[in-house]
């Protein structure tokens, strides 16, 4: 049975490698994720490098939420697998992790904005709940 904080792990790495799939690092995280689950093994590390191609297809060609949820339970099964046998593979996740963009949130609430003007020229906007005012008084206003 594997701890709860190497399940946290798997996880994290799981959403910042299907992340990194759209993203300039693909290439390196490729890499590295591959040797990390070969585990110096040549075939396992081939096995793994064909996997990730799979997943930047997946990623690159349909994008839908529904699919990379798929992928990110996918590759937190195969971490979870590789930890459960190599405890000791721990730390090497989580430098390949730190070395990849954070992950994107799993649904992104989409960005309201209401502007309005009021007042002398006072515009009230509200970005995904954060409200900013910009006020701009006309030329010789007192305020």
């Amino acid at each position: 049975m594997i701890s709860e904080w190497l399940t946290t792990l798997a996880a994290a790495g799981s959403a910042a490698l299907v992340n990194a799939a759209s993203t300039d690092v693909w290439q390196a995280a490729r890499e590295r994720f591959a040797r990390l689950l070969g585990r110096g093994d040549p075939d396992r590390t081939e096995t793994a490098a064909r996997r990730l191609d799979d997943l930047r297809r997946v990623v690159e060609e349909s994008g839908s939420e529904g699919e990379l949820a798929e992928a990110r339970r996918a590759w937190r099964q195969r971490l979870q697998d590789l930890l459960e046998e190599n405890p000791d593979a721990a730390d090497e996740l989580r430098s390949a992790i730190a070395e990849l963009p954070p992950p994107r949130p799993v649904s992104a609430t989409p960005i309201r904005q209401d502007n309005r003007a009021y007042g002398h020229g006072t515009v009230n906007a509200v970005v995904n709940g954060d409200l900013t005012v910009h006020s701009t008084r006309p030329a010789g206003s007192d305020g």
